[in-house]
């Protein structure tokens, strides 16, 4: 449980548990945070229990000193602090929502870069409130790349909803949702759309959430390109609508103007780039 209360935190105190809405966290605000929760954690004595049950914060005095270590000397230490937090601020760890607050604290020129990285597509405040979510949602046997891991999560959050909204750029969560540019025609549009729904409806525990996650992590590192991420994409869909395999592969053949081996060929080599990739994949975001 937290020991900070809406009485005693600044009028910008971030995720409150429970609050689906978490109020925003203006510059100020974040600073008067930052003083609330070092003075608490110090009084209630609750830095030196976390201290005890978890060795990966030995070594550091205070949230302030691992503030500092992180944000000023870089200390390759404060990796492991940033883990240890991150489990015990956990739902499925220790789910204390003032280690969930101390991550946000610390990772705070990163989410500042992420906000700013993201400017058309949110705010930081908005960076803050995705960075706690993941906190609370994160396995609690975290490594050393958790506050990676956690960034990389939150850019995630905050673009998904807009991607499909952007037809410069592969739609993946609607094409995976089956509602993607395959001709409705071939494959019935009422089924396109309720089905659609039904993905969106459990998005949250579905597998198509990662595998939108590889596949945008893929495209956006340079694994496989734009086109290549449609062809996958368009297969799955057509696999999923009881298309046989044939006949989905000579139809996008017809659409792109080239014949079924040259969609074999594509496809093979795609998969084999995403599988050379995986062990990256998986170290990313480990």
């Amino acid at each position: 449980m937290s020991t900070i209360n809406a009485a005693s935190a600044p009028a910008t105190y971030p995720p409150l548990p429970g609050s689906r809405a978490p109020a925003p966290v203006s510059t100020s605000g974040q600073s008067q945070l930052a003083e609330v929760l070092f003075s608490d954690l110090a009084r209630t004595g609750k830095w030196s229990s976390w201290c005890e049950a978890d060795p990966r914060l030995e070594g550091m005095v205070s949230l302030e000193d691992a503030v500092d270590a992180w944000q000023r000397r870089r200390d390759p230490r404060t990796y492991a602090v940033v883990a240890a937090l991150t489990s015990i601020g956990s739902r499925r760890g220790g789910d204390d929502d003032d280690a969930a607050l101390a991550v946000v604290l610390l990772l705070g020129p990163g989410i500042v870069r992420l906000g700013v990285t993201l400017r058309d597509v949110c705010e930081v405040d908005d960076v803050r409130t995705a960075v706690w979510e993941e906190v609370k949602l994160a396995e609690p046997q975290m490594g050393n790349l958790a506050a990676r891991y956690l960034l990389q999560r939150a850019r995630q959050r905050l673009t998904r909803p807009t991607v499909a909204a952007r037809r410069s750029e592969v739609s993946l969560d609607q094409q995976l949702g089956w509602g993607g540019p395959l001709p409705s025609s071939r494959f019935g549009a009422g089924h396109v759309h309720d089905h659609g729904r039904a993905v969106a409806a459990s998005a949250a525990d579905d597998p198509v959430r990662d595998l939108v996650d590889v596949l945008t992590w893929a495209r956006e590192g340079g694994v496989i390109e734009a086109d290549e991420v449609e062809l996958l994409v368009e297969l799955i869909a057509a696999a999923n609508h009881g298309v046989a395999t044939e006949d989905a592969q000579r139809l996008l053949g017809e659409r792109r103007g080239v014949g079924l081996r040259t969609i074999r060929r594509r496809r093979d080599a795609a998969v084999a780039r995403l599988r050379a990739a995986a062990p990256a994949y998986l170290a990313a975001t480990a």
